[in-house]
């Protein structure tokens, strides 16, 4: 992971989030339980549970967005998908990144509840050293799955939004707009919906609406 990454990290985890009693039951039924189950996978060092927990397009937009990673290069990466081993780096070095920011216990962390965001998204609050917001969205097959777009976007959106706007009148671009109309534009909107005073995201969001043509 880029070394931004932590910083980012702290953005997120240090951020407000409201949400209501913990529901931590299976992750196909909640949010929470999903959240719950990413972080003890993550913890435990399964990052093949943490991989099927997480939203396989946001994952690689964000790894672009924090490494400056080139269209030519993301692009074919985004048509193919991540291999399972190069996921599973990512997201250990992400967890190494969170254990940092929670003292080194990810099982700690206390899930605290969710907020619905539409149908297909919710905002699932957590403690640990400080609160955070975590984005989910609901795959068609009905798993909550981790949105990191959603969740970190707002630290990362100069980064995303530089992403689309190298995107060029070829087969890599139209694979870059079209991964921003299906699964990133939706992302940040949930997490602008779940955080209706974040006026600079709100106005990033826009612009990415406008270059997408929308």
């Amino acid at each position: 992971m880029h070394r931004r990454s932590i910083a980012l990290l702290v953005l997120l985890l240090i951020a407000a989030c409201g949400g209501g009693a913990a529901d931590t039951t299976e992750p196909s039924q909640f949010p929470t339980g999903s959240v719950r189950t990413w972080f003890d996978s993550l913890d435990a060092g399964d990052m093949v549970t943490a991989e099927q927990l997480t939203f396989s397009e946001s994952m690689l937009v964000v790894l672009a967005a924090e490494n400056a990673m080139p269209i030519e290069e993301l692009a074919p990466l985004l048509r193919r998908g991540a291999t399972d081993e190069s996921a599973a780096r990512y997201l250990t070095e992400f967890a190494d990144a969170l254990r940092a920011r929670y003292g080194g216990n990810l099982a700690a962390v206390s899930v605290d509840g969710f907020t619905q965001i539409g149908e297909n998204f919710a905002a699932v609050a957590v403690t640990g050293d400080g609160r955070a917001t975590i984005v989910t969205r609901r795959s068609p097959g009905g798993l909550w799955q981790v949105d990191l777009v959603g969740t970190l976007g707002p630290a990362l959106i100069g980064q995303i939004g530089d992403l689309l706007d190298g995107a060029g009148d070829d087969l890599d671009g139209d694979t870059i707009r079209d991964t921003y109309r299906m699964d990133v534009l939706p992302a940040l909107e949930a997490a602008a919906a779940h955080d209706p005073e974040n006026f600079a995201l709100a106005a990033e969001i826009r612009e990415i609406q406008s270059v997408l043509g929308g």
